[in-house]
């Protein structure tokens, strides 16, 4: 047997406003397809309310203001989250430039791990202030969805159309280290050609040159040895001990390549 409720509110000058609960299906009947509708529905607000096509179509409950820093950031949603779950999408604009090892916390639910589709940390360029980042969580790590930038990340020069080179010298470590420590940013340590292009052509705008030997993706393995160029000129070149000792040290300046 179906029971039928009906509903009537009337109001004249003033707004009427009422809660109710069901405890069946509502079957909306009428023969007029406008009348078959809900209106003056509020925005979502607990796990089991309603969507309107209005919130769903802007994307409401998917956009997060974005806090934090460049390798913890922070996002609050409206409603507030209340479980990680996998298939999770949101989205959000960086408010400062991060990329490598970088987490995620959303509504205080614990930080959780940046990746790329393929599993490595984000790239350089992708997770930056004025590009939308969309991610998806699943199995406790949060995925990005948005493609590589197809300019230079903060930081970089643009030396040409495909080639970005690091405004500054970073860290001072061992060849191995270097190479893991461009890598984890998206980048990589740059090739002798590179550095020269590079070097020559944007040395007016670069910092922190020739002031110390700099790593390039390059080796000499029946000597154990990696390439460190820049010390006094751009084409300044030494052959050096790669083994993990701090007498083997130089500066890390890695390449960025846009698509």
């Amino acid at each position: 047997m179906r029971t039928l409720l009906t509903i009537t509110l009337f109001g004249a000058c003033l707004a009427n406003f009422a809660q109710v609960n069901l405890d069946r299906a509502l079957v909306l009947t009428s023969v007029d397809s406008s009348q078959r509708s809900i209106e003056g529905l509020g925005a979502a607000l607990q796990d089991d309310a309603l969507v309107t096509v209005h919130d769903a179509q802007t994307g409401t409950y998917h956009w997060g203001q974005a806090g934090g820093t460049s390798a913890a950031i922070t996002l609050a949603l409206q409603p507030v989250c209340s479980a990680y779950v996998n298939g999770l999408v949101l989205r959000f604009m960086p408010m400062v430039s991060a990329s490598g090892p970088v987490t995620l916390n959303v509504d205080g639910l614990g930080p959780e791990p940046i990746y790329r589709a393929d599993g490595h940390f984000a790239n350089a360029g992708q997770l930056q202030p004025g590009s939308i980042a969309e991610v998806v969580y699943a199995d406790s790590a949060f995925f990005l969805r948005s493609p590589t930038s197809e300019k230079c990340p903060t930081g970089f020069l643009q030396a040409n159309s495909s080639l970005c080179f690091m405004r500054n010298d970073t860290v001072n470590v061992s060849l191995f280290t270097a190479a893991k420590w461009c890598y984890d940013r998206g980048a990589s340590l740059c090739t002798w050609d590179e550095y020269i292009f590079a070097c020559t052509n944007l040395q007016a705008q670069m910092e922190g040159m020739f002031d110390d030997w700099e790593w390039t993706d390059d080796t000499s393995d029946h000597t154990h040895t990696g390439v460190q160029v820049g010390r006094w000129s751009c084409r300044s070149e030494r052959s050096w001990v790669a083994r993990e000792n701090p007498n083997n040290y130089a500066r890390v300046r890695c390449c960025y390549h846009v698509k």
